[in-house]
């Protein structure tokens, strides 16, 4: 999985970040679902019998001869190191959440050809987001304060503007540029403005927490004909929840106006959509099954709200004010996301004996045709589809799994090869990715237990702040591993 550059700093539709960054982040996910799904990664196209086909393929719903519920909870563990103007810090961080979650009832059939049928219905967590880090350098070139002023002369503020777009019996202002004026980080030189505080080093501390998940509820149908063709449709409903909190302190050992200041910045991120999948699982021999499976692009309408804040410390007398902690006004902004169309395909081997099954997939991503759009602009809306089809190319990725059977014992195992949808990868992009899983299972006539872990290594990086020079910023650079443990424990009725 290719993994964003981030920027914590434009949120707003008058600013100019891109949102296929965003969307790219909530539409990059790995193989959740049951721990036997994960255990073989993923590659459940041309298999059935498992709750997580409602999601992957719901033709594997016709496969079902007995009721089944069943639960997988997730642990999560990071292990994030963040790179930044030469130093390195390692922060491990981990949560506990619930993979999947779901019932299937099975039906008998009707008439000669109808063999069975089964509905179900299924929550999934397709993307979990949760990841904390820190960062800290000696800056010899650049103060977010320079970013405030910079912002400030790009957009033709005057110092009315700024005091106009203040309110000081709240302490909040309309801006972020405003709220670095009125807190003294930035004030008028010239044509344009400059930061208050020009000593160097400035000693840059920050911290970025990351939570929230892109879940999915399945409403799932599958029907059997003959034993040799089951056919299938998933009507998904889509849940997005995310939250981003920044902050940067400064510090100027050399300081002449400022001790140290904190700016941070809050973003919630919600929303809510819908998409349908079709698909169909054909018996070519006893032993041999293919299977295609189709998602329609999810259109979700999302809202989001953002805020930034500043808390500083002068030095006594540097100004005549008795505050010290200001803040912007949240900041509501809506728009829609149209998510990459998904089709996968593949093809499972039962081994003699039915000792295992051995299964392969390609699915195919068509990230170029992600869209973001907001009626009210259409300007907007025209760059950011621009800035997707220049950014991102549709993939393919490769998923492989098998599984060995043994008495009630089960032993798994999988592998991902995962495309990077970059057109022009950057140093922190993640490349290719391959993705081992292993895992391993019982199960009875009436109950089953099942372990998978994986391990993902992605490389991503944060900007705290970015200036028209790219010489006097830096970005961190961040090395992720993620272990993914899924238990899912289920009962047969």
């Amino acid at each position: 999985m290719a993994v964003l550059v981030l920027t914590a700093k434009a949120t707003t539709l008058g600013q100019t970040h891109f949102y296929g960054q965003d969307a790219l982040k909530y539409y990059s996910y790995n193989n959740l679902g049951s721990a036997r799904a994960q255990g073989m990664g993923g590659a459940f196209t041309a298999l059935g019998g498992d709750i997580s086909n409602a999601a992957v393929n719901p033709a594997g719903l016709a496969f079902f001869n007995k009721n089944e519920f069943s639960i997988t909870p997730i642990f999560i563990s990071n292990q994030t190191t963040s790179s930044y103007i030469g130093n390195n810090i390692t922060r491990n961080s981990s949560n506990l959440g619930l993979g999947q979650i779901g019932v299937v009832f099975s039906n008998k059939g009707v008439g000669s050809r109808k063999k069975r049928s089964a509905w179900g219905i299924n929550y999934q967590t397709l993307a979990n987001f949760n990841n904390d880090y820190s960062y800290e350098g000696s800056n010899q070139k650049s103060s977010i304060a320079d970013y405030f002023a910079e912002k400030a002369y790009m957009n033709g503020a005057s110092v009315q503007n700024l005091r106009d777009d203040f309110d000081e019996n709240t302490l909040m202002a309309k801006t972020d540029i405003s709220m670095a004026y009125w807190a003294y980080m930035i004030d008028p030189f010239e044509d344009g403005y400059i930061a208050n505080e020009l000593s160097v080093p400035v000693v840059q501390k920050g911290n970025v927490t990351e939570s929230g998940s892109l879940g999915q509820v399945n409403l799932s149908y599958g029907i059997n004909y003959d034993d040799k063709t089951y056919l299938g449709a998933s009507l998904g409903f889509q849940n997005l929840n995310y939250s981003l909190l920044t902050d940067i302190n400064e510090s100027f050992p050399e300081g002449t106006f400022f001790k140290d200041y904190t700016v941070g910045d809050e973003l919630y991120v919600s929303g809510n959509g819908v998409n349908l999948s079709l698909g169909g699982i054909f018996k070519l021999t006893n032993s041999v099954k293919i299977g295609a499976n189709v998602v329609s692009p999810t259109a979700i309408r999302v809202k989001e709200t953002y805020n930034s804040w500043v808390n500083f410390r002068q030095y006594p007398d540097a100004f005549q004010e008795d505050y010290n902690y200001l803040s912007t006004i949240p900041n509501d902004f809506s728009y829609k996301i149209t998510s990459p169309l998904k089709t996968n395909l593949g093809v499972s081997v039962v081994l003699p004996k039915k000792v295992g099954v051995i299964s392969v997939e390609a699915e195919y991503l068509g990230y170029s045709m992600m869209n973001i759009k907001d009626k009210n602009e259409a300007k907007w809306s025209s760059d950011q589809k621009r800035g997707i089809q220049d950014e991102f190319k549709d993939v393919l990725n490769l998923k492989a799994g098998g599984e060995v059977r043994f008495g009630i014992g089960r032993i798994r195992a999988g592998l991902n090869y995962l495309s990077d949808p970059h057109r022009n990868p950057s140093q922190y992009n993640s490349k290719n990715i391959l993705i081992g899983t292993f895992g391993v299972g019982v199960r009875n006539s009436k109950l089953f237990a099942d372990l998978a872990y994986s391990q993902i290594k992605t490389l991503s990086a944060f900007t705290p702040y970015t200036l028209e020079n790219p010489e006097n910023y830096s970005s961190v650079g961040l090395d992720q591993k993620k272990g993914i443990l899924a238990i899912s424990i289920g009962t047969f009725f």
